[in-house]
């Protein structure tokens, strides 16, 4: 009789614990995932310090013509934290010649030899002012952003592009938007 009672506790035993480490009894849900709103952004900077920035986000497209002639496709975004004393600003140049594939969904790549937008190319021109980092603007060296939805009024996608200054210093930047047209 003794070993059916000792048995009986065991299985309990292997029933209830695991119960226990599974529930969790906090009430606060921490989580990276944020719902955003039409017209707001939430990225990850890392690099020399860590945080998060947030703000406005809209976007507008047109077609302009290059100094050699050739029509672009551009689409730009503007990202800033509509601050009076803004802490930041970021925005991004996408371009295509206007006769091959329009600016839509997908992943598109920074050019790393992209060096301004006197003359256009086809490729991603980003730039960054942040004062955490100081007062010398930081370029897009790398990455991409990726664009999910695209329609008249509301562009959704993510940013994942490292930014490097003058002196080499950077930091990557990641998270998603869902811009307005402007």
């Amino acid at each position: 009789m003794p070993h059916i009672v000792i048995k009986s506790l065991k299985v309990g035993l292997w029933v209830i614990l695991p119960l226990i480490f599974i529930s969790n009894n906090k009430t606060e849900i921490k989580s990276d995932k944020m719902v955003l709103s039409a017209g707001s952004y939430l990225l990850n900077v890392a690099g020399q310090s860590e945080f998060q920035l947030q703000g406005v986000i809209n976007f507008e497209t047109a077609i302009k013509r290059s100094s050699k002639g050739k029509e672009y496709t551009i689409l730009k975004l503007s990202l800033n934290d509509a601050q009076k004393l803004p802490g930041h600003s970021l925005g991004f140049f996408l371009s295509k010649q206007y006769h091959s594939k329009k600016i839509g969904n997908g992943l598109h790549e920074i050019s790393g030899n992209i060096e301004g937008f006197l003359n256009y190319s086809d490729g991603i021109f980003g730039f960054a002012n942040i004062n955490e980092f100081g007062e010398l603007p930081f370029f897009a060296k790398n990455g991409s952003v990726t664009i999910d939805n695209f329609d008249d009024k509301i562009l959704k996608g993510s940013i994942d592009v490292i930014f490097e200054n003058l002196n080499e210093a950077n930091f990557n930047i990641t998270g998603n938007f869902i811009a307005l047209k402007k």
